[in-house]
C-alpha cells in the first residue's frame, strides 16, 4: 500500500479530470493513432481478445475504464458496445467522439454501471490498467464475475516490473499474483501475456536518467505508435535486458 485510500482516490479523480479534458475533438482523435502510451495496451489487448471463440458473433462488451476509448472505438460495429469511467470528462469526451465517428456506444459512471448490471449482462468485460488504482481489487473483479454469463470472457490489463513508481497505484502486481487473484474469485486463465519493454526503456530515460536532448522521447513514443506491433517486438531484441516487460495481459474465462 502507498498511502490512505481515499487520498489514493482523491488523487486519481482530479489527475484523470484533467487528463480526459479536451476542448479540441481533432486532439482527442488524434490521440487514437498516435499515442505510444495508448497504442501500446491497445493493440495487445485486441489482438488477445480476438482469441475469444465467440469474438466473431454479436458480443455485449464492457470496456471498463476505457479512459480515452482507444480500445472501445475499435471493437467491430456488430458487438453492442459499453464502457464506464470514474471520469465525468472522459464520457463526454468519448460521447463526442462517437458521435464524430457515428458509432453507437452506452457510457456509465461506476454507481450507473452498478444500477444497469441488474438488467444487463456482458459477455466480454475489458479493464486496462485500471485494478492496480482501486480500493479493494478483488471485489471489482467478483463484480465483474457477477456481470457476465458462465464462459463469459474478462481481459484483464495490468502493469509489472513498474520502472517508475506511479502515486496514484494503491498496488504492484506480478504474473503469479494476478493469475491467483482471478482463480480466486471464479475465473480460470486461458492465455497469458507479459509484453512492451519499450515502455521501459521510454520510461527509464525519461524519469530514471532523464536525456538532456528536448523532445528527443516524444519523437521515439511517434515512431514506437507507428509501427506495427510485430516490429516493435522484433526490435526489442535489441534492447538491453534490464528492460523488463511492463504489462501484463490476461484472457480469463467465468468458471
Amino acid at each position: 500500500m502507498l498511502e490512505n485510500n481515499n487520498d489514493i482516490k482523491a488523487k486519481n479523480i482530479s489527475f484523470y479530470e484533467n487528463a480526459y479534458s479536451s476542448r479540441f475533438i481533432i486532439k482527442s482523435l488524434l490521440k487514437q493513432f498516435f499515442s505510444y502510451d495508448q497504442l501500446s495496451k491497445t493493440r495487445r489487448n485486441l489482438c488477445l481478445v480476438k482469441n475469444i471463440p465467440q469474438f466473431s458473433k454479436r458480443l455485449s462488451v464492457l470496456d471498463y475504464g476505457f479512459g480515452h476509448g482507444t480500445l472501445l472505438l475499435r471493437m467491430p460495429r456488430r458487438h453492442r458496445i459499453f464502457g464506464c469511467e470514474l471520469s465525468r470528462e472522459a464520457i463526454n469526451n468519448v460521447n463526442a467522439l462517437c458521435s464524430l465517428l457515428r458509432r453507437k456506444v452506452t457510457l456509465f459512471l461506476p454507481d450507473e454501471l452498478i444500477v444497469a448490471s441488474s438488467t444487463q449482462i456482458f459477455d466480454l468485460i475489458t479493464c486496462s490498467h485500471v485494478i492496480e488504482h482501486v480500493d479493494d481489487d478483488k471485489e471489482l473483479l467478483i463484480q465483474f464475475c457477477n456481470m457476465m454469463p458462465k464462459n463469459g470472457y474478462l481481459l484483464l490489463n495490468v502493469p509489472i516490473n513498474e520502472v517508475w513508481k506511479d502515486p496514484k497505484h494503491v498496488r504492484e502486481f506480478t504474473s503469479k499474483k494476478t493469475q491467483q487473484l482471478l482463480e480466486n474469485v471464479g475465473f480460470e486463465v486461458v492465455k497469458l501475456q507479459e509484453a512492451d519493454r519499450w515502455s521501459a526503456w521510454i520510461l527509464h530515460h525519461e524519469y530514471v536518467s532523464p536525456t538532456k536532448i528536448p523532445g528527443l522521447f516524444r519523437l521515439v513514443r511517434l515512431i514506437c505508435a507507428l509501427l506495427p506491433i510485430a516490429v516493435l517486438n522484433a526490435l526489442e531484441r535489441l534492447l538491453p535486458r534490464k528492460f523488463q516487460c511492463q504489462q501484463l495481459i490476461i484472457l480469463a474465462r467465468k468458471k
